[in-house]
């Protein structure tokens, strides 16, 4: 008698499992299609205060969930108003699991796919930028893969591959330098590495060159 009240019992509980389990799926894939748009937002804001230059994207956004929960965002470029500052393959920022659910926005990481930085226009804008008042700072890791540095049209490094942490107030770092007139004796607030299968300066090609970040290394020469 005991073990024919047990099934329906049983029974129950499986029914009760697959229904929380399709709560749960259901849960994730609307918000697979719902929060990315948010995240994205959030991330053209964030870049267009920090920086001033536009984030734009080559395609539709979506969340990715191996090996962890990450923001893939194909074909970014970063442009000033004349023209493209950095593009990529793709971008990739990986949030907390709480995103999905949560009103709280953190990140984590972010990961550029074979950036490709224009080195001229990036000196133009830096140049033509204004100082900037904004109190945001920058609190993830930064890791671009295998991009490419263009100068005068001519690639100036290859294969480069940079990961940097923010070990202090970057946003603030940065103000000083814009007030200083771009010059300013302290490294920035960064801890890290940066490697290139080659560099080309002047006529000289430089191969497996890597160089180690930190606040502990020794300040630039004055000019």
């Amino acid at each position: 008698m005991a073990d024919t009240d047990a099934r329906p019992r049983r029974h129950r509980r499986r029914w009760l499992t697959v229904l929380g389990l399709l709560f749960v799926l259901g849960a994730i894939v609307l918000h697979r299609y719902s929060r990315p748009e948010r995240l994205t937002a959030f991330l053209i804001e964030q870049t267009r205060g920090l920086t001033g230059a536009e984030l734009s994207l080559g395609g539709v956004a979506g969340f990715d969930f191996s090996p962890n929960l990450h923001l893939v965002l194909p074909k970014p470029a970063l442009r000033s108003k004349d023209s493209a500052l950095l593009t990529a393959a793709s971008l990739d920022v990986a949030v907390p699991w709480h995103t999905l659910w949560s009103d709280r926005i953190d990140i984590e990481r972010i990961v550029v796919e074979q950036p490709v930085l224009d080195l001229d226009a990036l000196k133009a804008w830096l140049a033509a930028r204004p100082p900037s008042n904004s109190s945001t700072d920058v609190r993830f890791v930064l890791d671009l893969r295998n991009g490419t540095i263009l100068s005068g049209g001519k690639k100036l490094a290859e294969g480069v591959d940079l990961q940097l942490a923010n070990a202090g107030d970057l946003a603030g770092w940065l103000q000083k330098w814009q007030a200083a007139g771009n010059k300013i004796d302290a490294l920035p607030p960064l801890d890290g590495n940066a490697a290139a299968r080659s560099v080309e300066i002047g006529g000289t090609r430089i191969e497996g060159l890597r160089v180690e970040l930190g606040n502990d290394a020794p300040a630039p020469a004055k000019p």
